[in-house]
């Protein structure tokens, strides 16, 4: 990619990123904070974000004007699992645990191949890599133990959604400072 059209792609991709870090991190948070909460709720709550998940990712690759998949298919996962749970909660109810613990190994698989892909483009691609890897562990966590307490499990959901919004926030700005870097 040449030297404008990595700024380019730096500068419109981190305000994104960001705003997908900041509702991971505030699902996170409210997760924490109310841990008594039922399932119903939190599937209602998790499919607002998934949705909100996905259109952001589908909107950072219609900016991108397309050539990368991975944004993509994490968009179409995130929608998919996001209208599952609005549509038919009573049965997302039942397996909440395994469609988000999958969720998140789909979500953090396609966030590690993007931080291989762009690796040579910036030197802070690994973040990235690094969000992906702990959403991965932590779904393959979900799926291993999914009899264990609902508080565990709401708080390892909290976990996952606070550890990568951090790391999705850092990469935003690690992403924006690169796009002012390439511009001088």
């Amino acid at each position: 990619m040449a030297k404008t059209g990595m700024r380019d792609f730096f500068t419109a991709m981190w305000f994104t990123i960001l705003f997908r870090g900041i509702a991971s991190l505030a699902f996170g948070i409210l997760a924490f904070a109310y841990p008594g909460i039922t399932l119903d709720i939190l599937v209602t709550v998790f499919g607002l974000y998934a949705v909100i998940d996905g259109l952001l990712a589908l909107w950072a690759e219609y900016r991108r004007k397309g050539g990368g998949m991975t944004a993509m298919l994490q968009g179409f996962a995130s929608l998919a699992a996001g209208v599952f749970c609005l549509a038919l909660p009573a049965v997302a109810v039942i397996y909440v645990i395994l469609l988000v613990g999958l969720w998140n190994i789909a979500a953090g698989l396609l966030q590690i191949a993007g931080a291989f892909v762009l690796r040579n483009d910036m030197s802070n691609a690994m973040m990235l890599g690094l969000g992906g890897m702990l959403s991965a562990v932590l779904g393959l966590v979900i799926i291993l133990y999914p009899a264990g307490s609902a508080l565990s499990i709401i708080w390892i959901i909290a976990g996952t959604a606070a550890l990568v919004g951090l790391v999705l926030i850092a990469f935003a700005f690690s992403l924006r400072r690169a796009g002012l870097e390439i511009s001088r």
